[in-house]
């Protein structure tokens, strides 16, 4: 099954019982460390299986237990209860986590550019965020990136509420669609369709993606398990870049029968330029800087997403990382 890419994106209200469970928070079991995804398992958790197929968690001693996402799932609710050591989710969830007093630390970033973004057909000759004004947006209501690129260039394109599939926007050569660059533009070329994806970065929005957190109270006490954990997450990740098809081959075998290979292979090539950046290269996979992560927090505050003005400062961190120079020398 191809994710739908909505699901990996935010649901606004879901968040505001964070602060009720967060108090009734459960302590994971000492020797399990459990992570809580977002969605059923894909290319977009490739660290965390590659990981595991590669016994990367193992030689480590770490007993680790992947949980796939799905409907309803939410990681940084069962993190900030407990019922998860760490979660997988956007920026835009830690943020809005912590503008309700929930406390939660990412210390890994599986893109360093989200896939995240709107599709188009390649006939509508739409380029940038601006030509977005002239089509009807099928969209999921409340999604971070799109709220505050309308807020911050003032468009007021129509809006169709998003079903899940994509038959009514491959009919409709004027519409956008939400969708997810490793994967969608692969399916809509399966029907025959001419798709241009446009990510949020291209529409003027960066952020991280599939980011791996944990509550601040479990890195408190916890600092070598973390080590070990990222470290293996790095590991897995370089090897997945490198030769991604044992790992797609994995998670269709073992994990997620309806993940196709071939979508896995298609999103895998698309993952070569949105796993690097100049911060990966110098500090190693994983890797994330202030510039990014303060703009996200402001632009949601000043969009109105937020009502608190949120410190991003404190929601993630680099000190887990093994950099480049560091793991040639191991």
């Amino acid at each position: 099954m191809t994710r739908p890419a909505s699901l990996m994106w935010l649901q606004l209200p879901l968040l505001a019982t964070l602060i009720v469970i967060a108090a009734c928070a459960e302590k994971p079991k000492d020797d399990i460390i459990s992570v809580q995804t977002d969605w059923f398992a894909s290319t977009d958790h490739a660290a965390l299986y590659a990981a595991e197929l590669h016994g990367y968690f193992d030689v480590r001693n770490l007993h680790v237990e992947i949980r796939q996402g799905g409907p309803g799932i939410r990681a940084p609710n069962d993190v900030a209860t407990g019922r998860a050591t760490f979660g997988l989710a956007l920026p835009e969830n830690i943020i809005l986590a912590a503008a309700e007093d929930v406390e939660l630390l990412s210390v890994f970033a599986s893109y360093q550019e989200s896939p995240i973004g709107l599709m188009v057909h390649e006939s509508s000759g739409v380029l940038n965020i601006e030509d977005i004004a002239n089509l009807t947006v099928q969209i999921f209501p409340g999604q971070v990136f799109w709220e505050v690129l309308k807020y911050e260039t003032g468009i007021a394109p129509a809006e169709i509420a998003f079903d899940g599939s994509m038959t009514a926007w491959a009919e409709n050569s004027d519409w956008a669609v939400q969708g997810f660059a490793t994967t969608n533009p692969f399916d809509a070329r399966k029907v025959g369709a001419e798709p241009r994806m446009l990510t949020a970065t291209q529409l003027g929005f960066r952020a991280y993606a599939g980011v791996i957190f944990t509550s601040q109270s479990y890195a408190q006490e916890n600092q070598e398990t973390i080590q070990a954990f990222v470290a293996a997450l790095q590991q897995g990740y370089a090897d997945f870049l490198a030769n991604p098809q044992p790992v797609i081959e994995y998670i269709n075998s073992e994990v997620n029968n309806d993940f196709l290979v071939e979508v896995g292979e298609a999103a895998a090539v698309i993952m070569q330029d949105l796993a690097v950046s100049q911060e990966t290269e110098s500090l190693g996979l994983g890797a994330m800087n202030a510039e990014v992560w303060n703009d996200v927090a402001t632009r949601m505050f000043e969009a109105g997403i937020v009502r608190n003005e949120v410190g991003a400062s404190t929601l993630w961190t680099n000190e887990y990382l093994t950099s480049r120079d560091e793991q040639d020398v191991q």
